[in-house]
């Protein structure tokens, strides 16, 4: 149940942050297994025109793919058979030539692969060959968390492996059962002046509106294992209630229970980070929000999205900003976030 004086404290706390430009505007969604409540404030684009955000702005979710589409879609496929955590990686993709590396190494970020590609100068080819032919650390690999965007986009390949296609797998066995209208890849054209604006790209030449971000996800034309995923605040509220509801939603199960908890168990002990698959989870490291229980899993995305959703409480909280318009400067956000998520879990009873 929503305590009414606390949302509205969380509501004026977040237009504060808005006028000392945090961020220009925001979504957000406060969730329980039966309630979602939404507002929305601030602006979707402040240049080279004021645009106001609304309730169905739709968002680059930037890193909020990799759990929202891939991590779902690779359990989804572990659920049916295809392969286990402990599968390598080599035995699903034949190009894939680090021996060793399993599917759990890519989903908890423990297989050694370096963070980032600069693909600035790359084709779509070359960046593909660039992401195969990239080796592990040894001395990483199992012993160290490294945050790994080349991990994710080889989930990707699997699930593109497998299935034929990324997107359409997420969208028939993930998005439409959750009834996720305005949750996709590309946006249309028709949905390109209700998207929030974010950054200057330099590599573009243009303020970007409706297209990916995320530079790799751009190059690998805007569908990729990392970030690419657009969507609304009203969507996104929906995929936390199947999680709190068990796996759930309107009748249609995505995932098992006995799934979801294998995913926000800790996979990292004794590492620098604490470690789900997919999601980052709650620990001495990383205590996302202090009033959540040690059930609690999180994950954030670059151009100022998140979500944490807690498990044990069945709270959850999705943030949408474009925190990069009009340049990824502005990082004041990210030290904020457990400051949002104390006020936004208080405001549920």
């Amino acid at each position: 149940m929503l305590i009414e004086e606390r949302v509205k404290y969380l509501e004026e706390y977040l237009e504060k942050l808005c006028k000392n430009q945090v961020f220009p505007g925001a979504c957000f969604g406060i969730v329980t297994p039966e309630e979602s409540y939404y507002n929305y404030l601030g602006n979707a684009q402040i240049t080279p025109d004021i645009e106001k955000v609304k309730e169905d702005t739709i968002y680059d979710l930037a890193s909020l793919t990799k759990v929202v589409a891939t991590t779902t879609a690779i359990m989804i496929l572990i659920e049916k058979g295809y392969f286990t955590l402990d599968t390598f990686v080599s035995d699903l993709l034949p190009r894939y030539q680090n021996r060793g590396v399993k599917v759990k190494h890519l989903l908890t970020h423990t297989s050694g692969h370096d963070a980032d590609i600069d693909c600035k100068k790359m084709n779509k080819e070359e960046l593909v060959n660039a992401i195969y032919n990239s080796k592990i650390d040894v001395n990483r690999f199992e012993r160290e968390v490294l945050y790994s965007d080349i991990g994710y986009i080889v989930l990707g390949y699997i699930v593109e492996e497998i299935t034929g296609s990324l997107e359409k797998f997420v969208q028939e066995n993930v998005f439409e059962p959750l009834n996720m209208k305005e949750t996709f890849y590309n946006p249309d054209e028709k949905y390109i002046n209700r998207c929030a604006t974010t950054e200057y790209c330099n590599m573009r030449e243009r303020m970007i509106k409706g297209i990916v971000h995320d530079e790799k996800s751009y190059v690998l034309g805007g569908v990729a294992g990392h970030a690419g995923l657009f969507s609304t605040v009203g969507d996104l509220s929906k995929f936390i209630k199947m999680y709190l509801n068990d796996g759930i939603y309107d009748g249609k199960q995505i995932l098992n229970k006995q799934t979801i908890d294998v995913m926000a168990k800790c996979h990292t002990k004794g590492l620098d980070s604490e470690r789900g698959l997919g999601w980052i989870v709650k620990g001495e490291n990383n205590v996302l929000c202090d009033i959540a229980s040690d059930k609690t899993i999180y994950h954030s995305g670059f151009t100022g999205t998140s979500i944490i959703i807690d498990l044990e409480y069945k709270k959850g909280f999705v943030l949408l900003t474009n925190r990069v318009h009009p340049s990824r400067e502005n990082n004041k956000l990210v030290n904020l976030r457990r400051n949002i998520a104390n006020i936004a879990f208080s405001s549920i009873k």
